[in-house]
């Protein structure tokens, strides 16, 4: 395998990760939260929320879209151009689906459910419109991952 290979490789590989991440919250960790004593899962949620700042995922989330622009760019001329295209129509599902709903939308309810101090009617409405607006991201990544993946196909 090439080099080009190997970092599309790797491009794949987070894209699958950062998927199964946010297919978690959406599975099980919100609704494992949901039936926390009142106040625990909003609490909760909040370390979660501090905890990520400072995690391998939120580098990986955020390296996403450049790495895989460049390599749209970047890809050499034996490549066939389906797979620059394919680069390309990945980056912008993601950048779309996942990033751009995690600023407008999961961030904000975010920061309300911290400066609310985990108030109970805050706490009910944010489970049920923060787990929507994740299953995006969980639908965004995956779609990612799929055509990052047919991408990788395609050098072989």
């Amino acid at each position: 395998m090439t080099v080009y290979g190997i970092l599309l490789a790797g491009l794949v590989l987070a894209t699958g990760l950062t998927a199964g991440v946010f297919l978690a919250f959406s599975d099980f960790i919100m609704r494992g939260l949901s039936q926390a004593a009142p106040g625990a899962g909003a609490a909760g949620m909040i370390g979660l929320n501090r905890t990520v700042l400072r995690s391998v995922f939120l580098t990986s989330f955020f390296l996403i879209i450049p790495f895989a622009a460049g390599l749209a760019w970047w890809a050499p001329d034996a490549a066939p151009t389906a797979v620059r295209w394919l680069i390309g129509l990945g980056v912008g599902v993601y950048a779309v689906l996942v990033f751009g709903v995690t600023l407008v939308a999961n961030v904000p309810m975010n920061k309300a459910l911290e400066a609310s101090g985990g108030a109970e009617d805050v706490w009910q409405r944010y489970q049920r419109v923060w787990t929507a607006w994740n299953h995006i991201r969980t639908l965004g990544t995956t779609l990612s991952f799929a055509v990052f993946l047919t991408a990788l196909t395609m050098l072989t």
